[in-house]
Protein backbone atom coordinates (compact mmCIF):
# COMPACT_ATOMS: atom_id res chain seq x y z
CA UNK A 1 0.00 0.00 0.00
CA UNK A 2 1.15 3.53 -0.78
CA UNK A 3 0.91 6.58 1.22
CA UNK A 4 -1.26 7.87 -0.80
CA UNK A 5 -3.34 4.48 -0.62
CA UNK A 6 -3.31 4.30 2.83
CA UNK A 7 -4.59 8.53 3.29
CA UNK A 8 -7.37 7.59 0.43
CA UNK A 9 -8.41 4.39 2.96
CA UNK A 10 -8.44 6.31 6.19
CA UNK A 11 -10.77 9.05 4.51
CA UNK A 12 -13.43 6.41 4.27
CA UNK A 13 -13.61 6.91 7.98
CA UNK A 14 -14.64 10.18 7.66
CA UNK A 15 -11.17 11.88 9.12
CA UNK A 16 -10.98 14.54 6.44
CA UNK A 17 -6.92 14.39 6.36
CA UNK A 18 -5.16 15.89 3.51
CA UNK A 19 -2.00 15.10 2.92
CA UNK A 20 1.09 17.56 3.50
CA UNK A 21 3.16 16.71 0.47
CA UNK A 22 3.66 20.01 -0.64
CA UNK A 23 5.38 21.03 2.43
CA UNK A 24 8.66 18.59 1.77
CA UNK A 25 9.66 19.62 5.26
CA UNK A 26 6.49 19.42 7.40
CA UNK A 27 6.98 16.17 10.17
CA UNK A 28 3.87 14.79 9.72
CA UNK A 29 1.87 13.40 6.55
CA UNK A 30 -1.54 14.75 6.61
CA UNK A 31 -3.63 16.80 8.66
CA UNK A 32 -7.23 17.95 9.44
CA UNK A 33 -8.98 20.10 11.64
CA UNK A 34 -8.89 17.38 14.23
CA UNK A 35 -5.51 15.47 13.55
CA UNK A 36 -1.90 15.44 12.84
CA UNK A 37 -1.51 12.11 11.12
CA UNK A 38 2.01 10.68 10.68
CA UNK A 39 1.75 7.77 8.06
CA UNK A 40 3.60 4.40 7.32
CA UNK A 41 3.42 1.87 4.69
CA UNK A 42 5.25 -1.31 5.94
CA UNK A 43 5.93 -4.34 3.58
CA UNK A 44 6.17 -6.39 6.33
CA UNK A 45 4.03 -6.63 9.51
CA UNK A 46 5.33 -6.73 13.06
CA UNK A 47 3.34 -7.24 16.28
CA UNK A 48 5.27 -3.89 17.90
CA UNK A 49 4.73 -1.21 15.33
CA UNK A 50 8.13 1.58 15.80
CA UNK A 51 7.56 5.05 16.25
CA UNK A 52 10.90 7.36 16.11
CA UNK A 53 11.01 9.64 19.42
CA UNK A 54 12.22 12.51 17.85
CA UNK A 55 9.03 12.61 15.21
CA UNK A 56 6.90 11.84 17.90
CA UNK A 57 8.07 14.76 20.30
CA UNK A 58 7.58 17.19 17.75
CA UNK A 59 4.07 16.06 16.00
CA UNK A 60 2.84 15.97 19.76
CA UNK A 61 4.07 18.73 21.15
CA UNK A 62 2.38 20.79 17.37
CA UNK A 63 -0.73 18.63 17.87
CA UNK A 64 -1.01 20.06 21.56
CA UNK A 65 -0.12 23.50 20.00
CA UNK A 66 -3.00 23.51 17.89
CA UNK A 67 -5.31 22.07 19.75
CA UNK A 68 -5.73 18.53 17.70
CA UNK A 69 -4.89 14.64 18.19
CA UNK A 70 -1.75 13.05 17.13
CA UNK A 71 -2.60 9.67 14.78
CA UNK A 72 0.10 7.55 14.35
CA UNK A 73 -1.16 5.39 10.70
CA UNK A 74 0.56 2.23 9.79
CA UNK A 75 -0.40 -0.11 7.15
CA UNK A 76 1.05 -3.61 6.74
CA UNK A 77 0.45 -7.12 5.19
CA UNK A 78 -1.77 -7.80 8.20
CA UNK A 79 -3.82 -4.61 7.98
CA UNK A 80 -4.02 -1.08 9.00
CA UNK A 81 -4.03 0.16 12.54
CA UNK A 82 -4.43 3.36 13.58
CA UNK A 83 -2.98 4.48 17.11
CA UNK A 84 -4.67 7.79 18.59
CA UNK A 85 -1.10 9.15 20.44
CA UNK A 86 -3.06 11.56 22.48
CA UNK A 87 -5.51 8.48 24.10
CA UNK A 88 -2.08 6.77 24.40
CA UNK A 89 -0.39 8.90 26.17
CA UNK A 90 -3.56 10.04 28.90
CA UNK A 91 -3.41 6.05 29.24
CA UNK A 92 0.37 6.46 30.53
CA UNK A 93 1.09 3.68 27.51
CA UNK A 94 4.61 2.43 28.22
CA UNK A 95 6.43 2.93 24.70
CA UNK A 96 9.63 1.22 25.50
CA UNK A 97 11.89 3.46 24.93
CA UNK A 98 15.42 2.63 23.90
CA UNK A 99 18.27 3.80 21.88
CA UNK A 100 18.44 1.53 18.30
CA UNK A 101 20.81 1.22 15.52
CA UNK A 102 18.86 1.45 12.64
CA UNK A 103 19.27 2.43 8.80
CA UNK A 104 19.15 5.92 8.28
CA UNK A 105 16.19 5.91 5.74
CA UNK A 106 12.86 4.36 5.92
CA UNK A 107 13.16 2.08 2.85
CA UNK A 108 15.90 0.37 4.67
CA UNK A 109 18.09 0.07 1.56
CA UNK A 110 20.86 2.34 2.94
CA UNK A 111 23.80 0.49 4.56
CA UNK A 112 24.53 3.67 6.55
CA UNK A 113 23.22 3.09 10.41
CA UNK A 114 22.98 5.15 12.85
CA UNK A 115 21.45 5.36 16.41
CA UNK A 116 17.82 6.65 16.63
CA UNK A 117 15.50 6.57 20.14
CA UNK A 118 12.40 4.38 19.27
CA UNK A 119 9.52 2.99 20.74
CA UNK A 120 6.60 0.44 20.26
CA UNK A 121 3.23 0.15 19.78
CA UNK A 122 1.48 -3.11 20.31
CA UNK A 123 -0.79 -3.44 17.53
CA UNK A 124 -3.37 -4.78 19.84
CA UNK A 125 -3.80 -0.63 21.16
CA UNK A 126 -5.15 0.11 17.82
CA UNK A 127 -7.50 3.07 19.51
CA UNK A 128 -9.36 5.31 17.13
Amino acid sequence: MTQAELLEMLNTMNLNLKGTDKDKYCRWDAESDKYLAELKCRRTHYEDQIIEYDKFMEVKKEADKQGKEFLYCVSSPEGVYIFNINKLCEEDYNFKWEDRGMPSNTDFTNKYHKTKRVGYIDCSCANL
